[in-house]
């Protein structure tokens, strides 16, 4: 099973920190596995870094892009993606989001094409097998001299 949090990333942080997102990936990981002082002091780091989920219009987004994918269904604020034994679940929280996936990518992949097309700085991470990477990503300028 492959877990990912799915958070969205203040843009100043995106820019500045392209390209270095094992960066995002240890503190992540750090505030997952820290406790006591250190713990608090990576979540105030993580709080200034991510933005809040914006909770209805997401909501909107899947359940309007769900009705078009086959084996899918939305309760609450949990999106199913079933086929052929394998199938992933989106959970939509205020700061972030879960996505579990089994079996088959395809349809871990197909959330990933739904917000990458509707929402911009996401990062998604799964921290238990060390994968990360931007949903979107920015596109470099190119300067001819």
């Amino acid at each position: 099973m492959r877990n990912y949090q799915i958070y969205w990333i203040e843009e100043l942080f995106v820019q500045h920190y392209y390209g270095r997102e094992r960066m995002f990936y240890q503190l992540f990981s750090d505030w997952e596995s820290s406790t006591g002082d250190l713990h608090t002091i990576v979540s105030k780091q993580v709080d200034y870094i991510t933005k809040p989920i914006p909770y209805l219009p997401t909501q909107r987004i899947l359940q309007n892009e769900m009705t078009k994918v086959e084996g899918a269904t939305w309760v609450d604020s949990v999106a199913t993606i079933e086929r052929n034994g394998s199938g992933a679940t989106l959970v939509l929280n205020e700061k972030s989001m879960i996505l579990n996936a089994w079996g088959h990518d395809e349809s871990e992949y197909l959330f990933f094409e739904i917000l990458r097309r509707n929402m911009g700085q996401l990062l998604a991470m799964d921290l238990k097998n060390e994968r990360f990477g931007w949903l979107k990503p920015i596109k470099q300028r190119k300067f001819i001299y």
